[in-house]
């Protein structure tokens, strides 16, 4: 099922029991914020807590907010149009499958592009008409830009990339946008860069509330040149609509509810930040980073500002790109490098996408470690600084199931054979908290750690390796018992409670 626009997904939570509409005033000064991190932490406990749609927020009459959209993996399986019940590999296994048959985007005539239904030009744009939240008492603007797509072109080749980047508002006609002025391994700040070199102006559009695969592809670590909008055609199973811009020759989704135009100067930058970021720690102390002129806004009528609260784990990004990152690690090691052996990979959610778990049959022993720099020289390694812990686990393992791999780990690894430390193994996450901020602005290469909690190949060759004592241990006609037994008596406990 292809959700056309935000308006069905939402609809489709609502029909899933995934929606809680807040109709009580609300304030956009931290109280939604505060509201959708209590949302989280339920979650979090394992309580299944729904996305939220604020619809009456002070200030902002008729005003409306969506957040948490993808704070779980049930509504990511809806998001793809898959059962909310759907295994989490299996969400991985269809993320990566659906990404190797893209589909690319159609045009649509202006007059039927809902994002036209309002434009506003010179005077009469104003970003403050939105309902945006100042998330954090910490942070330092109020931020529209957190769970959208940032849109550039390269100068050079005219690949298109849909990127994250966080944007705040400065005042009525500019913004900020979260990528360096200066050269860093991001596809962002990689075409940025090539404007600074021209001396151009670079064009920039925002484009916020449109079908969940938007801000999916947008938040996925897609190589350089990769087109996320064929991307996102692939994930929804159907192409994206798109439309030209009002000021820019770039296209934007058609059935967006907002659309932000404007332009970065290549010499202008302004203080931004700090933003509570999605690692659990404010990203830094405010940075000069570059500023978007606005020069035209196109919204749906009632428009819906979508946004994720980033904070501690767990929120939309952890359980998004825990999805996203293990099907393209899965496809950089299988696919691209077809390394023997390897079943699955897993970024944990918990872990800022920074703990990858892939279980494989080990076919030799260094097999781990060539695993581990698969990984690293990937993008999700050396673009982006992630996947610095690495722990290769049996076949047997569930990688997803974070108790059967410490199971693994504290029966399988002998830290003095199978724990490998490597020094500038390539790639600097500049949020990671674990490295000074003079390191990553330096772009000093970051550590790895490669975990091999495998058998031996030559244990598993003699049969050396011991049986496991689990349910398949006992014989199939005393499992059938004990498995009534179970449930006769489970059933007569219950109704004596009851009454």
């Amino acid at each position: 099922m292809a959700f056309r626009d935000l308006r069905d997904f939402i609809a489709k939570l609502e029909e899933e029991g995934e929606l809680l509409r807040i109709t009580e005033e609300v304030d956009w000064n931290l109280e939604i914020g505060a509201v959708s991190r209590g949302l989280c932490d339920l979650e979090t406990r394992g309580i299944n807590a729904p996305a939220v749609l604020f619809e009456n927020i002070k200030d902002y009459p008729g005003g409306k907010f969506f957040t948490n959209s993808l704070s779980s993996f049930r509504r990511y399986a809806i998001a793809l149009g898959m059962d909310k019940s759907t295994d989490r590999m299996d969400l991985v296994h269809t993320f990566e499958d659906r990404i190797n048959k893209p589909i690319a985007p159609v045009t649509v005539d202006r007059d039927k592009a809902p994002c036209k239904e309002n434009i506003l030009l010179g005077d009469d744009i104003d970003v403050t008409k939105f309902p945006t939240p100042r998330w954090h008492e910490s942070d330092g603007q109020r931020f529209i830009g957190t769970f959208h797509a940032s849109i550039l072109e390269d100068i050079n080749s005219g690949w298109v990339n849909w990127g994250m980047y966080r944007s705040c508002i400065h005042d009525e006609k500019t913004l900020g946008l979260n990528i360096p002025a200066t050269v860093e391994l991001k596809n962002g700040t990689l075409i940025h860069s090539k404007y600074i070199k021209e001396g151009e102006r670079m064009p920039v559009v925002l484009a916020m509330g449109d079908c969940p695969t938007l801000p999916i592809t947008a938040a996925s670590m897609f190589p350089v040149g990769v087109s996320e909008v064929e991307m996102a055609g692939g994930l929804r199973q159907q192409a994206y609509e798109l439309v030209k811009a009002e000021t820019c020759d770039l296209m934007v989704p058609a059935n967006a509810e907002i659309i932000i135009e404007g332009y970065i100067d290549p010499t202008e930058t302004r203080a931004e930040g700090p933003f509570g970021e999605y690692t659990g720690y404010y990203g830094g102390t405010e940075k000069p980073k570059p500023v978007i002129h606005v020069t035209c806004i196109t919204h749906r009528n009632d428009p819906i500002l979508i946004g994720s609260q980033e904070g501690v784990p767990f929120v939309d990004d952890h359980f998004m790109c825990a999805i996203s990152m293990s099907a393209l690690g899965r496809d950089q090691l299988c696919n691209k490098l077809k390394l023997p052996g390897v079943k699955e990979v897993f970024f944990h959610p918990a872990a800022n996408w920074n703990f990858c778990v892939v279980s494989a049959d080990k076919t030799y022993d260094g097999a781990a470690n060539t695993i581990a720099f698969g990984l690293w020289s990937s993008k999700l390694g050396y673009q982006s600084g992630y996947a610095d812990w690495v722990i290769v686990v049996d076949e047997d393992i569930d990688p997803s199931d974070i108790n059967q791999v410490l199971w693994a780990l504290v029966t399988r690894c002998n830290p003095c054979d199978d724990i490998h430390i490597v020094r500038n193994k390539g790639g600097v996450n500049m949020l990671n908290p674990s490295i000074s901020m003079g390191d990553r602005v330096k772009m000093l290469s970051a550590s790895g750690i490669c975990i091999d909690a495998a058998w031996t190949f030559a244990r598993k060759m003699e049969g050396g390796i011991p049986p496991v004592s689990n349910w398949d241990d006992w014989p199939e006609h005393v499992r059938i018992k004990a498995l009534d037994i179970i449930k006769n008596s489970f059933g007569k406990t219950n109704a004596k409670e009851a009454k």
